[in-house]
């Protein structure tokens, strides 16, 4: 049994403090037997009993925590004794229980497609790698890109000093805190407010599978945090790779020539199984300067218990019932565009009745107006309605030779992006989830200011030890050092296509962050990778490849096969040496 997360404090009649939990019952599922051996699939999110117990667990003498009720069937009792004498009547309607079947397992099942077992498309590096990584120092080059990668327990991988040309664009790039907010018809669907940074990223950064989780030719790094006197590494926990996006980044055609430029680009990658959720981290790179910070989740779904649920989810099995909840992913992107000077501005579209001179009578048309967020008391902002704003970061002091200032402009790319908590006054975060009520925020840079959040904040919501709230107190944001907060994340009401697991195809969220009138034409042209034909009714008079290479002689599939019995897990180096009469455990899963 387990329950909500956070614990609730509630006050008595005498102003007392109260820590109360409210536990439910899961079935763990039953180890089956493969050929070479068992398993036991990890879905007990998916099998809820739909029996709640009630505590006080206040002060950390146990012997003085109490047990308060029972719930079952949204009816509450007092006593085990009232319950039991409640089942055991004639009348007492008893739901169905979720069994671990087959149904929870991931592995292949039903008829076998077409053509599916033979080899798919994949991709390959014909020549080399095209990118430099410094491992020592965690130091990245490409193209015209440059950053350091960190990797710490509470939020896994960030970026700093992103520079692109040789100018720091970012100085800092990374995930803050994570919450999955839950609500549903019984306490511990409704109690649960999950702060992920408390449970950590780092620790379970496990091993990416090549083939699967990357492409094979990925650079792998490994990953490393330290807690409890040890230090643990995870191999392939961050994976550095070029793709294809097999879409061009330019084209246009004409009767006369056509002009083609690949999409390339650079991904960095890390994925983390927080409990039941596995979230899969990328930072993508592209010939135009921009950068993407994309989100996706797949694993386990928790689940409620479909007894009185309908008003909180669909009915997905026979005893279950998809628990809504909210995904909202909090990333920083501290912004140093051609110095820490800087302001974010809107350039909002806007319909208006407008006469000219050049016509007689108003005509309806659009227009455009700028508006700077001058100060912190205007720095909690949701995106606009049909995405007329344009929100850029630029330095006014540092304007193009058209008098434009430079900027990146940050606008959402897919899925759930921009989104924010449903709940903004949660009675479960209380004052620690002034991150997620908001789409994106500003602020200016302080250093008693550099996380929106703390692992910390889980145990007492109401007095956080980071309230992100106290940023926002009037400081002026006109060309300051200004640090951008951004929300990613998914509105989720799992249905049946949920089970066994979740897909990454749609919940997923992104968000670009891309020059704006920051150079003086698009940077992509630099590429060698595009090519124009010339042709004249129906023959090519002329091919230009600017000098890049075609893939020729044949392909090695030793580059692109790999032995999955090489998969490994962690490796673990404590502080002092090893006691064989005190051996330290791998990490274990949350749930």
């Amino acid at each position: 049994m387990w329950g909500i997360d956070p614990l609730w404090h509630e006050k008595d009649e005498d102003g007392n403090d109260h820590v109360i939990d409210w536990v439910g019952f899961w079935r763990y599922p039953a180890t089956r037997q493969m050929n070479n051996g068992s398993i036991n699939f990890d879905g007990e999110t998916l099998l809820p009993q739909g029996l709640y117990m009630q505590f006080d667990i206040t002060g950390r003498d146990k012997s003085q925590w109490k047990f308060l009720g029972v719930l079952y069937g949204d009816e509450y009792y007092t006593s085990i004794d009232e319950f039991r004498s409640a089942w055991q009547s004639s009348d007492f309607q008893k739901y169905t229980p979720n069994m671990g079947e087959k149904w929870i397992e991931t592995d292949r099942t039903g008829k076998k497609l077409d053509f599916d077992e033979e080899v798919p498309p994949m991709s390959v590096q014909p020549g080399g790698q095209r990118f430099k990584v410094d491992e020592e120092n965690k130091y990245v080059e490409w193209m015209d890109f440059t950053f350091y990668l960190t990797f710490t327990r509470d939020t896994g991988m960030r970026l700093y000093d992103i520079k692109y040309k040789g100018q720091r664009i970012i100085y800092e790039l990374g995930l803050q805190e994570a919450v999955a907010h839950y609500a549903g018809n019984d306490p511990v669907q409704s109690g649960t407010s999950y702060m992920d940074t408390y449970y950590g990223f780092g620790p379970y950064a496990f091993s990416q599978v090549p083939g699967y989780d990357m492409p094979l030719y990925a650079y792998c790094m490994n990953t490393s945090f330290h807690a409890s006197e040890l230090s643990k590494s995870h191999r392939c926990g961050i994976s550095i790779f070029e793709s294809d996006l097999n879409h061009p980044i330019q084209r246009h055609s004409t009767q006369s020539y056509v002009s083609v430029t690949k999409g390339i680009a650079l991904t960095v990658r890390s994925i983390s199984t927080v409990g039941n959720y596995d979230y899969n981290f990328d930072y993508n790179f592209y010939m135009d300067g921009t950068i993407e910070t994309v989100v996706r989740a797949s694993g386990y779904i928790q689940s409620a218990y479909y007894a009185k649920n309908d008003e909180y989810g669909y009915h997905i099995h026979d005893g279950l019932s998809g628990s809504m909840h909210d995904h909202a992913l909090t990333f920083k992107a501290d912004f140093d565009i051609l110095g820490t000077n800087n302001t974010l501005v809107k350039h909002v579209i806007e319909a208006v009745e407008k006469e000219y001179k050049w016509h007689k009578g108003p005509r309806n048309t659009m227009h455009m107006y700028r508006k700077e967020v001058a100060t912190e008391d205007e720095g909690k902002m949701n995106w606009s309605a049909n995405g007329q704003e344009q929100v850029i970061v630029v330095n006014k002091d540092a304007p193009n030779k058209y008098g434009e200032p430079r900027g990146y402009k940050i606008m959402p790319s897919r899925g759930g992006a921009g989104m924010h908590l449903t709940i903004t006054n949660s009675s479960n975060l209380l004052n620690s989830a002034g991150f997620a009520t908001h789409a994106y925020y500003v602020s200016k840079y302080k250093d008693s200011e550099l996380r929106a959040s703390s692992a910390w904040n889980d145990y007492d919501t109401a007095n956080p030890l980071v309230n992100f709230d106290k940023f926002f107190d009037g400081e002026n944001l006109l060309q300051e050092d200004l640090v951008f907060w951004f929300n990613l994340g998914m509105h989720h009401v799992p249905h049946t296509g949920d089970l066994p697991n979740t897909v990454f195809s749609t919940a997923q969220a992104g968000m670009v962050l891309t020059p704006h009138n920051y150079l003086l034409g698009d940077p992509s042209r630099q590429t060698s990778q595009q090519i124009r034909i010339d042709y004249d009714e129906g023959e090519v008079s002329d091919v230009y490849t600017f000098d890049s290479q075609q893939a020729f002689g044949e392909i090695d599939l030793s580059q692109v096969t790999w032995d999955p019995y090489t998969y490994a897990g962690d490796v673990a180096v404590r502080k002092f040496p090893y006691d064989p009469q005190n051996p330290f455990e791998d990490t274990e899963s949350i749930v």
